[in-house]
């Protein structure tokens, strides 16, 4: 009988090292790029004429620092930069006050919309069939950080090149001016690690900013703008 419990124990003895050996460390920690595209409505709060009336996807770029304090909660910091514009058509008048054509404008939020931010995700891990490896991650949650909007404030002029008058001068570009501010949303994502160490990421968000720059022409009524935007971007992560 001593016999048999000896041997009993010394296989679930070699089972376990043999398993034990087959889990991957801890990772706690996690750094990532990611790239894609966002995608922004029309900011509300300056005057209409300012507003434009259609966007168009943008190049979203970001660098990530993820914390997996457990299993299933994970903290993040995002850092990201994208360019915020809008396009309208004004109507053109000559000098005389006549009406002509109406000419394409665009207006310039942010040559580079960045932002800082923090958040706080659910997760939910999915294992290999044995358990013995971390094989994607599932996460959704909140955030939370600050906006920088780095612009010159410009000003650009088209000449008009039809009749009567081709050599009629008026503005084709607006550019905000710089500013800081805001931004909150809510973000869901999916990494699938090819490796234990090396996933694939896909992260979608909506996000809402709020930003209050220092232009002060026409009586300041572009210096302050609130806008959602939608970055959707595919990514590396890494593991330690």
């Amino acid at each position: 009988m001593k016999a048999l419990l000896l041997m009993a124990v010394s296989v679930l003895a070699c089972l376990n090292s043999v398993f034990a050996q087959n889990l991957p460390p801890d990772y706690l920690w996690e750094v990532g790029i990611n790239a894609g595209y966002s995608n922004m409505v029309r900011p509300t709060g300056p005057a209409e004429a300012y507003q434009g009336n259609r966007t168009k996807g943008e190049h979203d770029y970001s660098i990530r620092l993820n914390y997996y304090a457990s299993e299933h909660w994970m903290l993040n910091f995002d850092a990201g930069t994208r360019h915020w514009a809008t396009y309208g058509s004004w109507q053109i008048n000559d000098q005389m006050g006549q009406q002509l054509k109406t000419r394409d404008v665009t207006f310039v939020m942010a040559d580079h919309a960045v932002d800082e931010s923090v958040g706080i995700n659910y997760v939910i891990p999915f294992y290999t069939r044995y358990n013995n490896f971390n094989r994607a991650n599932l996460y959704f949650g909140v955030m939370v950080g600050l906006m920088q909007t780095v612009n010159d404030g410009s000003m650009g002029y088209s000449r008009y090149n039809s009749a009567p008058d081709s050599t009629l001068m008026y503005m084709s570009k607006y550019d905000y001016n710089a500013g800081n501010g805001y931004n909150v949303g809510i973000q869901l994502g999916y990494t699938w690690y090819i490796i234990p160490r090396l996933g694939l990421n896909i992260d979608l968000g909506v996000r809402y900013a709020h930003i209050k720059t220092n232009d002060s022409r026409y009586g300041s009524e572009n210096s302050k703008y609130y806008l959602l935007y939608f970055p959707e971007t595919l990514g590396l992560r890494w593991r330690f």
